[in-house]
């Protein structure tokens, strides 16, 4: 018997060194992988600063592969706040989870850069670095054994059984989004580009002491810091837009027409018109769309911890312009009343002690910005549906929208009086995204902001004209076939009226 239990003990002891040394490979070789891609990308302002002669394509390139190494820093870290805070929450789609990190990582990234940006130049540039190689060799070695199991294509796994359709809808999608990169402007100084980007200079100082840091190694490089900012505004702004007006879509469609939605969207000539007006509008009016996802995400998310998120949420756009306090204010006043009141007491209190430190946050940006609100009711009025409609005529399938609009609304209003379930629709997401809409339509008019303007339009107009194609998709459901020819002509009707060649023309006016 002795000799049984010696053996059995003899046993487990190698197969735990053999665990154990597995686990060390491992963990070896995801370290090397993370390490050699991390300062990989990291070098890339270095590679740009020794080439002289380097093309305006190249540059442009290289700073979008830049900027997609930031964006998954932010990504990174706004998992590890997660892991750190113990924030575990619901999600709709995958891509609520890569928004949410994404503008998590963002948010704090900004806190700490301008806090660094109050030293001399010469420690901005210094604890830049720093930061930058200590958060990639803490990023490089697992901690935990999950993290070797995980990958980046792993948080995209809706993307894993698109069918042919869907697949080519996604390529146009990206092929539209290249070709549709706006003029740079011919300036060199960030004061020059912070009145081409901000005309009115409605945007707080915090967020142009954030955008100098997170491109200080360009900052002696004229062409190159403007390239930075330019790419900025559109690749990665565009991008999170782009990815958040998904996330909202899904809450409410399937996942083609989620798609869908999002291709009738950028293929809007409207798209590079607004662009071409004010380079700037990529953040300026599209801030409606993060307010209203977080919303929409913060109630389905299931714990009181995503209240730091929103607060967070409501501090950026006081960021961008001091007139979303209205917003912000607003829609914690709804939380409590309206949208957490079957939470209990307890719970809405945690909520909104985590909101405290967005809070204080905003406050301070709003005391120390110089813009002021203006109320222009008649004017904002008149303009707004002026904008609608032009947005309307410049693409074809919009008009759906119309309808989108009665169905939408109608069965927000009458849904306790549908007993013929005209369409399938979550009663608690219209509610919010009602609320949302009305709120936002509303405060456009009071004050003279962007509440209801460009890309806040246009993503609206995006939205409501998939809801009709989804009553039909829903009527049809048995019929394969009829649908997929359904939806390969709305296709084609996105693409025909979608000015791409216009798009390309500019382009390569830009890049020649």
């Amino acid at each position: 018997m002795l000799c049984l239990n010696v053996l059995i003990l003899s046993g487990n002891i190698v197969e735990t060194l053999e665990n154990k040394s597995g686990i060390l490979y491992q963990k070896s070789k995801f370290f090397l992988y993370r390490v050699l891609t991390y300062f990989t990308f990291l070098l890339l302002p270095i590679y740009l600063q020794k080439e002289v002669n380097i093309s305006r394509p190249v540059s442009v390139v290289v700073m979008v592969l830049y900027c997609m190494f930031i964006m998954g820093q932010w990504f990174l870290l706004g998992k590890e706040i997660d892991h750190r805070l113990k924030i575990y929450f619901r999600v709709n789609s995958s891509i609520d989870r890569i928004v949410y990190r994404l503008f998590m990582g963002m948010f704090f990234m900004t806190i700490y850069f301008n806090i660094i940006n109050l030293l001399p130049g010469k420690w901005v540039y210094n604890i830049f670095w720093i930061t930058w190689v200590v958060l990639g060799l803490f990023y490089s070695w697992p901690t935990r054994g999950k993290i070797i199991q995980e990958s980046v294509s792993s948080n995209f796994h809706e993307y894993r059984y698109l069918d042919r359709f869907e697949k080519t809808i996604l390529f146009l999608i990206v092929a539209m989004f290249v070709a549709s990169i706006p003029e740079f402007p011919n300036l060199a100084t960030a004061n020059s580009l912070k009145l081409f980007f901000d005309p009115s200079e409605r945007i707080s100082g915090a967020f142009w002491s954030f955008l100098q840091v997170n491109y200080y190694p360009f900052k002696k490089y004229p062409d190159l810091f403007k390239i930075a900012w330019c790419v900025h505004f559109y690749f990665l702004t565009t991008s999170m837009y782009l990815m958040t007006f998904y996330a909202i879509l899904r809450y409410f469609v399937s996942r083609r027409l989620a798609v869908l939605g999002v291709f009738a969207l950028i293929s809007s000539w409207s798209f590079s018109k607004i662009l071409a007006l004010n380079f700037g509008n990529s953040l300026l009016t599209s801030y409606s769309i993060l307010w209203i996802w977080t919303l929409l995400w913060c109630t389905k998310s299931s714990t009181y911890r995503s209240g730091l998120f929103v607060g967070l949420v409501g501090a950026w756009g006081i960021v961008i312009d001091k007139t979303n306090i209205i917003l912000f204010g607003m829609q914690l006043f709804a939380l409590h009343t309206l949208f957490l009141k079957n939470k209990t007491y307890w719970y809405r209190r945690q909520f909104f002690k985590y909101n405290t430190f967005g809070v204080i946050l905003g406050v301070l940006v709003f005391l120390l910005s110089t813009s002021t609100l203006e109320f222009k009711i008649a004017e904002s009025f008149a303009s707004s549906f002026v904008d609608i409609w032009s947005l309307i005529e410049r693409k074809a399938f919009f008009i759906l929208s119309l309808f989108g609009f009665c169905i939408f609304f109608g069965k927000v209003l009458y849904q306790k009086k549908d007993s013929t379930k005209l369409i399938n629709l979550p009663s608690d997401k219209m509610n919010e995204f009602a609320f949302g809409v009305g709120l936002l339509f509303l405060s456009g008019l009071v004050f003279e902001s962007r509440f209801f303007k460009d890309f806040s339009i246009l993503w609206l107009l995006a939205f409501l004209s998939v809801i009709p194609i989804e009553l039909i998709f829903q009527k049809i459901r048995r019929l394969r076939s009829s649908r997929n020819m359904i939806y390969m002509i709305y296709i084609i009707i996105c693409l025909l009226d979608s000015h791409f060649e216009g798009r390309v023309k500019i382009l390569l006016r830009m890049f020649n």
